[in-house]
């Protein structure tokens, strides 16, 4: 069996790269027979650009830069080798080196460079790199022998891309190669000549195309591609921080991807492999055991919708119409046929009606010639005014996504539009043809990242993913949220936790986080909090399916919540702080939310997991009136009071309250009267009353000398409040009674204070930290509607939160 294996420039770009690449061939060598192909080191193919524009321009300059190539490339030969190999080596690049400078010292000195001129320098890369790995494979113990490809890769003159003579290509590689004798044959990729030994090269990327070649020359078994990302995956990770590796690609996808630019593969590397039906596998040579990407003949079904989707930048737009109603005979065929013929490649077209305007996409740097070309083309018409000037968009890049299930479409293209239309963002054109596996937008160039980021994550990874970044993960809700997040169960979603933080630090992972694992994570791993970065990674890296879930109850976090919401991220909360701000700020919340779009769920904010905004919203739904609410909303000034009654001590008591998760992160919230009213508030809001804090009237308990200080101080002079709430529950509680912290909402005002009430009543019977809220309405008019039980703790209050995240996962999903 054979396998040819390319090594693109990041797997040779550093002498410690190559040493990694040289382990990679000696894995295989114990399983198959191996020939090499290799790119230049990563980013020589650059400077030799720059060098040759340099001397072309006659600026000293290329000559410090080409002493820095000559360096490089010495201290790399130094470093994979020693002895007289590694002497050897030197001669050889040596010979090399002093061949390319005399060739840039001629186009320095001439100040021009012939496109054949540049293909011969822009081989030196290869050609020295080729040299470098078979010298490093040697001094592994491997017999290996490097090859110019140049001297088989037969191709016409069409210097800087030149086409391949597959056929003549296939008997001098046959010819030169076959068959193996045991020795590893390194060759140079990108590379090409003409039938008169002239040096062409087959495109950028185009190592990967010669890989190909002497894949199909050489019937091996199979080609892998050895590069810097495990596979091809969905979309550009540096674009899309979510996308992940497909697995398997059929060789149709994969050409298309790299057309549309996926940068994995050079396009025309499929064609002579797909012919033969060599597979083609994509693998990461950082992570050799990553199983990457393999590219057969057969179709695979993913976890989402479509296989990938692609940007490719530097696009210009040229838009082509007649003037009126007059119609341009054959508009479409003399602009494409001219174009053709000039060399221009147009990237799509598209075209309502081809006799009234056209409009197309090219490259960038091929406009000035497109637009040469339409004007000599069109010359007539343009003197008789019968077409308008060309209308020209050059801050646009084409985004396109791919999959078998383009073909049949099924209304995916339509689907593809709603989610960028839902998030305001309209495509300048667009180009989808019968049977094609693609569909091609023109998108501004602000707007086509983000498009990148919507499309791959609801259509190309997995289609029920719901995304989580979870603030206050350390504290004792957020804590146990992440451990009920193990237990949730869901068909219709997939939760994954993208990022976590505490007060201190932060972590993200777009792959996802086991919940169980991220205090392992924080603070070891991760960055210092920043709330503003947060915020903007979660707009700019994942603005779909992205709930944002708050745990902290920091005034300071719930600032952000217009923004994310405006956004298109979605909240779940159990922070009291947004909703009773000012009644703007909440007003402003509210606008987000109309039509559903965005969703902002804080049913923990009323009574732990109770359902009192849920009940609330279903009876105004059903047309009935709101017209008192009245109950207990603190179920820590219940444990409070019981305890008390009980004899047990205040400082005590309170302590006991704060470990067990019953009582806000200060207390003092709970004393004040501020958590219940902060509660009854955001009802009273949820229900259409307008009201301000400071309209409402609340009962303080905390003692005057406690107000004031830190909440250390008041927790080590807790004690010394006891002989205060001893007197306060004596003279407070009638006989036969209890203390409640009752809240009451009627005729638009808000009242919180203790009442001792009956032992035996519905308030009196709460027990531990039960909540009890009685809702009065037209209907209910004279028993009311009562929703009661524990309204504090960790358990229930990280419940009542996880369904919350649960509702916004399902309705965003559907």
């Amino acid at each position: 069996m054979l396998h040819i294996l390319k090594f693109g420039g990041s797997s040779v770009a550093y002498p410690e790269r190559i040493i990694n690449s040289v382990d990679i061939v000696r894995r295989r060598l114990k399983e198959v027979s191996v020939a090499v192909v290799v790119s230049a080191l990563g980013g020589v193919t650059d400077e030799l650009i720059a060098i040759k524009e340099l001397a072309r321009s006659g600026d000293e300059a290329w000559q410090a830069r080409f002493d820095s190539l000559i360096l490089r490339h010495h201290q790399t030969a130094s470093k994979v080798a020693s002895g007289a190999r590694s002497q050897r080596l030197l001669g050889e690049l040596n010979v090399l080196l002093d061949e390319l400078k005399a060739t840039c010292e001629t186009i320095f000195q001439e100040k021009k460079l012939s496109a054949r001129t540049n293909d011969y320098v822009l081989s030196f890369g290869e050609r020295m790199s080729c040299r470098i790995f078979a010298t490093a494979l040697a001094h592994g113990g491997i017999d290996a022998q490097a090859y110019e490809s140049h001297h088989f890769v037969r191709t016409n003159n069409r210097f800087g891309d030149a086409d391949v003579d597959y056929t003549t290509t296939r008997e001098l590689v046959q010819q030169t190669l076959a068959p193996f004798s045991g020795t590893v044959p390194v060759i140079t990729g990108f590379l090409g000549s003409t039938s008169d030994g002239a040096i062409t090269t087959l495109g950028r990327s185009g190592s990967d195309f010669t890989a190909g070649l002497m894949g199909q020359a050489l019937d091996a078994d199979l080609v892998e591609i050895w590069t810097d990302v495990n596979g091809v995956l969905t979309a550009d990770p540096n674009i899309a921080a979510t996308a992940v590796t497909i697995p398997r690609l059929h060789y149709a996808e994969i050409a298309e991807m790299a057309h549309f630019g996926t940068k994995v593969l050079h396009p025309r590397t499929v064609l002579p492999l797909e012919e033969a039906a060599i597979p083609i596998g994509i693998y990461n040579s950082f992570e050799p055991d990553h199983p990457g990407t393999l590219i057969t003949h057969e179709y695979s079904r993913t976890n989402g919708t479509l296989k990938s989707v692609s940007l490719k930048k530097d696009v210009v737009l040229i838009g082509l119409k007649s003037k009126g109603l007059d119609r341009i005979h054959n508009l479409l065929t003399r602009a494409m046929a001219s174009l053709l013929e000039a060399g221009v490649t147009v990237l799509f077209n598209s075209a309502a009606s081809a006799e009234f305007g056209i409009t197309f996409a090219l490259d960038r740097h091929e406009s000035d010639q497109a637009l040469s070309v339409l004007d000599e083309t069109f010359s007539a018409e343009y003197k008789s005014g019968l077409i308008d000037e060309p209308h020209i968009l050059d801050e646009v890049n084409m985004v396109t996504v791919i999959g078998d299930r383009l073909v049949n479409d099924l209304g995916l293209s339509g689907a593809v539009l709603s989610v960028l239309g839902e998030n305001q963002i309209a495509p300048l054109a667009t180009a989808k043809g019968l049977g094609n596996r693609h569909f091609s937008m023109i998108l501004p160039q602000s707007q086509s990242y983000t498009a990148v980021r919507l499309l791959n994550d609801h259509f190309c990874v997995h289609a029920q993913r719901v995304r989580l970044f979870v603030a206050g993960v350390t504290g004792i809700i957020g804590s146990e949220l992440l451990t009920q997040l193990t237990e949730a169960i869901g068909d219709e979603y997939d939760l994954s936790v993208i990022g976590v933080c505490d007060k201190r630090s932060m972590y993200w992972d777009a792959g996802g986080l086991n919940p169980l694992s991220v205090k392992q994570k924080l603070p070891d791993n991760a960055d210092p909090t920043n709330w503003g970065l947060i915020v903007n990674r979660l707009i700019t890296d994942y603005p779909y399916r992205t709930i944002f879930v708050d745990c902290t109850g920091a005034r300071e976090v719930s600032g952000f919540y217009t923004k994310l919401l405006k956004a298109g991220i979605h909240i779940a909360t159990l922070s009291k702080r947004a909703n009773t701000a000012s009644q703007a700020y909440y007003d402003e919340l509210m606008a987000y939310t109309e039509g559903k779009k965005t969703h902002y769920l804080f049913e923990t904010t009323a009574g732990a997991g109770l359902p009192v905004f849920q009940t609330l919203k279903d009876l105004q739904r059903s047309g009935d009136q709101i017209q008192k609410v009245t109950g207990v909303l603190s179920g820590t000034l219940t444990f409070l009071f019981d305890a008390l009654l009980d004899g047990e001590p205040f400082g005590k008591t309170i302590r006991l309250a704060r470990e067990m998760g019953y009582a806000e992160p200060d207390p003092r919230d709970d004393l004040s009267g501020k958590d219940a009213a902060w509660k009854l508030l955001g009802i009273a809001r949820s229900i259409g009353m307008r009201i301000e804090l400071e309209d409402m009237v609340v009962e303080d308990l905390v003692p005057e000398g406690l107000r004031e200080v830190s909440l250390d101080d008041f927790f080590n002079r807790a004690a010394d409040a006891d002989a205060y709430w001893r007197q306060l529950v004596r003279e407070r509680c009638e006989p036969g009674h209890v203390l409640r912290y009752v809240g009451t909402l009627e005729n638009g005002t808000i009242r919180l204070e203790v009442k001792s009430v009956p032992r035996i009543s519905p308030m009196g019977a709460l027990g531990g930290i039960d909540n009890q809220i009685s809702v009065y309405t037209k209907r209910y008019n004279r028993s009311p509607l009562t929703v009661q039980g524990q309204g504090a703790g960790r358990e229930v209050t990280a419940a009542g939160l996880l369904a919350d995240i649960q509702k916004i996962a399902i309705r965003i999903v559907r």
